[in-house]
């Protein structure tokens, strides 16, 4: 590959990769096509990204762009999976797919810049989504406003039983 070819693949690499936080690299080695190309459109339609990589020029780019971690993860055929959002669904989406294709094998990731094992992608991939955990949070914070919110509405209604009872007496009682 000529030099200048070169330098732009970099630029190009670059260029994409400082958009997106999250990294995996996978290695494909023993994939069959039509499974990679079923594997990319799925991945696709969520919004995650599969690229495949010549190594050297992947680790010039990350190593432009201060990411130096993942560059050790570069080795035989790589892929590269990126994703703009949550990270867990890339994650879960992966690995989901690594036990269907034994061939495709998570090495490494980068996740808002903390590099992560094999193991630590297991786990993030274990995690609800981000829009499930938003949710839990919200509904957590919500829950003691509700619960006093209830207890204020026991009590008024207990006080409106109350007073209904104190006019009905009254009023059997004509005064």
């Amino acid at each position: 590959m000529a030099n200048e070819l070169k330098e732009l693949v970099i630029k190009e690499m670059v260029s994409r990769y400082r958009k997106v936080d999250n990294y995996l690299v996978v290695g494909y080695q023993g994939l069959k096509a039509l499974e990679f190309d079923q594997l990319r459109k799925d991945l696709s339609r969520k919004r995650i990204s599969l690229e495949i990589v010549k190594n050297s020029l992947a680790a010039i780019a990350f190593k432009e762009i201060g990411i130096t971690g993942i560059v050790n993860a570069l080795s035989g055929p790589s892929a590269i999976v990126s994703a703009e959002g949550d990270p867990v669904i890339m994650a879960k989406e992966t690995l989901e797919w690594s036990k269907k294709m034994p061939a495709l094998a998570l090495r490494s990731g980068i996740v808002d810049g903390a590099l992560l094992s094999f193991e630590d992608i297991s786990n993030l991939a274990r995690l609800p989504s981000m829009l499930v955990l938003r949710t839990q949070i919200v509904t957590g914070m919500n829950a003691p406003i509700v619960g006093v919110a209830s207890a204020f509405n026991s009590v008024l209604r207990s006080l409106a039983t109350v007073f209904q009872a104190v006019k009905e007496q009254k009023e059997k009682s004509g005064v």
